[in-house]
């Protein structure tokens, strides 16, 4: 590797990828009731009339598919040349018949008619869940807890923003020790390399005092809370007595970093980043709070992904889930640096594992391997023809057993290094102003009030208007 080129190094989350953390699923539990989502919400009706969450251990049959799907991703990842092909196969988690395009490293008898694609080998290491345990009791003086989650969403609570590794600073007490985890991979990349940096913010308590009502999930689901979420000033039970954010509410775009507010993140949060990384030097980086009036959910890797950046022949293209829109003045930000928003397909069901720990908006949870390539879940066609009509190489790969342990392929690995810099997408804004907003009362400004999507067609058609003034001109 270049001596100029830090081990640790990623600015975007395009640039072309060279090493990178894959999960693991061994010891994963079902954990404990947590004040900040509704994490083992029984998504099934019929079940709810008889249980309403699950606890403990997770079944070992389902650990070793979801081992063998990661395993198959971490082969993907490091293979040279993939071919796809076409294929139907029963899901018997939910029992339909689901068309795939599947990806499978290339032989030299390659049948006819398959694509085939030439990638960069990407250097993989896995979460280093060997010998820990999730299945104990744990206790710090402000909470106890029996069981944790695990490691198989390392992109949840690890982030690298250029050299600098973050450890999030979570507020779910079923997760609190999981950044501390990966120590022992960390170490490594730290002591190689002295120009890698390591931060962990202040640790937050987890305790109840961070919470307004720590058992809101116990007096309603999700999908109410989300209809109430931008009435009530974008407000959540997370208050903001202490910093908190996952490393998966944040987006890298060079200088620029988006922060979504959700039921996982605070202002405050954001205002260390803006201390910690914030300055006028070339390596000072900018966040970007924005706010999905539909969406309190956790982290922003499923509502707003960067496909590629603006160059001086063609638009920067960003990916917005269509079931979660941004407020159309914060998505000015895009429109006014070159960046084309577009609409990513819905998911080809509506339907989850009966305890998946997510939704089917999965579906945009993908990973860039560089500006042309990407690594899509195997069912989503729609997705799949959608990025190929765009001219990317789509790479496929099954993991829908993985959404029932907490995230799609964007979740389950962490880009440790990519070939890119801190480069200026967003020249044309007023950062000064944005940094200076008071955002304690958010919704008792017009600024937020007028762009509330009701109906959420109101800020796809902003959207769209926005886009043909500019056509026009």
């Amino acid at each position: 590797m270049s001596e100029t080129i830090p081990i640790v190094n990623s600015w975007t989350e395009w640039g072309q990828l060279e090493l990178i953390c894959v999960g693991s699923t061994q010891g994963m539990c079902y954990p404990d009731y947590d004040y900040v989502a509704p994490h083992n919400e029984v998504l099934d009706e019929s079940l709810r009339n008889y249980v309403t969450s699950f606890v403990g251990p997770r079944p070992a049959h389902r650990i070793q598919m979801a081992q063998q799907q990661l395993e198959n991703l971490s082969n993907i990842l490091e293979g040279e040349s993939v071919q796809v092909k076409s294929v139907q196969e029963m899901d018997k988690d939910i029992n339909l018949l689901l068309e795939r395009k599947r990806t499978f490293l290339q032989t030299d008898a390659n049948e006819k008619g398959n694509k085939v694609l030439q990638k960069q080998r990407i250097e993989v290491c896995r979460s280093p869940a060997d010998g820990k345990r999730f299945d104990h009791f744990i206790q710090t003086p402000y909470f106890q807890s029996h069981f944790q989650l695990g490691m198989s969403c390392p992109r949840d609570m690890l982030i690298t923003l250029g050299n600098t590794i973050v450890e999030a600073p979570t507020a779910c007490h079923t997760r609190y020790f999981e950044a501390s985890y990966y120590r022992d991979m960390i170490y490594p990349l730290y002591t190689k390399d002295k120009r890698v940096k390591w931060l962990s913010p202040p640790k937050p308590t987890c305790s109840k005092a961070m919470f307004d009502d720590a058992d809101v999930w116990e007096k309603t689901s999700m999908s109410t809370f989300k209809n109430n979420f931008a009435l009530n000033g974008y407000k959540t039970s997370l208050n903001e007595k202490e910093l908190a954010f996952d490393a998966a509410d944040l987006i890298r775009m060079g200088k620029d970093v988006i922060f979504k507010k959700s039921v996982s993140t605070n202002y405050k949060g954001v205002d260390w980043l803006r201390r910690t990384f914030g300055g006028d030097g070339p390596e000072g980086l900018r966040f970007h709070v924005m706010h999905f009036p539909t969406s309190p959910d956790l982290h922003l890797d499923s509502t707003l992904i960067p496909l590629r950046p603006p160059t001086a022949g063609s638009e920067g293209l960003v990916l917005i889930n269509q079931n979660r829109p941004p407020l159309a003045n914060e998505l000015q930000l895009f429109l006014n640096n070159d960046w084309k928003p577009i609409w990513c397909p819905l998911p080809v069901i509506n339907k989850a594992s009966p305890v998946a720990n997510c939704s089917p908006n999965l579906n945009m949870n993908f990973l860039s391997l560089n500006e042309r390539s990407c690594i899509i879940e195997e069912c989503e066609l729609p997705l799949y023809h959608f990025l190929d009509d765009l001219g990317f190489d789509v790479i496929t790969c099954p993991l829908r057993v993985l959404n029932e342990f907490g995230g799609g392929i964007h979740c389950v690995t962490w880009d440790i290094r990519r070939n890119d810099s801190c480069k200026d997408y967003f020249p044309n804004q007023d950062y000064d102003q944005e940094c200076n907003r008071n955002m304690d009362n958010a919704f008792d400004q017009p600024l937020y009030q007028d762009n509330v999507p009701n109906p959420i067609n109101f800020a796809k058609d902003s959207i769209r208007a926005t886009q043909k003034s500019q056509d026009k001109n």
